[in-house]
């Protein structure tokens, strides 16, 4: 869940750079965003899906109602940490080769074990199809949990996607649960820099490796999520020291999923955040 905003704010901010379209993991379809954007009078915006620039095929870009960055999440691991990393990538040009040729086997990967996961609902005796999670996540690059939880929801054997039925299917011991690899941290930033964009860690404290950002920058990272919407004053707070210490850029971003997520709506990224403080904005 994101922070609150004091009462009587609009709970707006006009910069959001962490946005999932359904190209991924998130119900919002491009022309959704897009619209949502011009409503909420943005001014600049980044599609972040994981491990795919696929939403960028959809952009009418004659008619935007922002500044469109192009942007991307890549799931990646932290084999020190023993943790799984997100790495946001900015400012991309038209060819991506690298970070498309690093994220294709993810992409395989996950779709590989969510129909896995969806057999193994099948073989349990959930009353679901095959064909039912497909044209669900017809629209993204692979199948995800979220699209697996949608259907379970309007067969009614649940009221949400995070719900207990999830965690008991899909966390812990769950009959759903599958280990899966992810690229290093540092191929990540390599991969966005051969593109010649900008590597971003996301969310620092949800995935827990604030402690890890000094290697990072050791290989090359150029800026922190600081305001991602899940932070509260103090993680700001200290964020932003470790950025002014490192010299990183820092972003902001409401990680929104529509309602496939429990994160805030577009737009509603970070009460501690002004929109000019979004250092990335200058880079691009």
């Amino acid at each position: 869940m994101g922070v609150q905003y004091a009462e009587g704010d609009d709970g707006m901010n006009h910069v959001d750079l962490h946005i999932h379209s359904a190209c991924s993991d998130s119900s919002l379809t491009v022309a959704q965003i897009l619209s949502l954007a011009g409503e909420s009078h943005m001014q600049m915006i980044s599609i972040t899906d994981h491990d795919t620039f696929a939403a960028y095929q959809h952009i009418p870009y004659d008619t935007l109602p922002c500044t469109l960055i192009k942007g991307i999440e890549i799931s990646a691991y932290d084999h020190v940490a023993k943790r799984q990393v997100h790495i946001l990538g900015y400012g991309f040009g038209e060819a991506t080769p690298h970070v498309d040729a690093l994220c294709e086997a993810a992409l395989r990967q996950r779709n590989s074990i969510s129909l896995w996961q969806v057999q193994q609902l099948i073989d349990h005796g959930y009353q679901l199809t095959m064909e039912e999670v497909k044209r669900t996540a017809q629209q993204a690059t692979a199948i995800y949990k979220q699209h697996i939880m949608d259907v379970m929801m309007r067969h009614g054997y649940s009221d949400a996607i995070y719900s207990d039925v999830y965690r008991k299917l899909f966390k812990n011991n769950g009959i759903c649960v599958c280990p899966a690899a992810f690229v290093s941290v540092e191929a990540a930033i390599r991969a966005i820099h051969k593109d010649q964009g900008i590597a971003v860690l996301a969310h620092p404290y949800s995935s827990r490796v604030t402690a890890s950002i000094p290697e990072y920058v050791q290989i090359g990272l150029d800026g922190i999520e600081t305001w991602h919407s899940s932070h509260g004053q103090k993680q700001v707070d200290d964020l932003h020291a470790i950025a002014k210490r490192y010299k990183l850029i820092e972003t902001g971003g409401s990680d929104t999923h529509g309602r496939y997520g429990e994160e805030p709506a577009l737009g509603q990224v970070n009460p501690f955040m002004k929109d000019e403080d979004v250092s990335v904005c200058s880079r691009m």
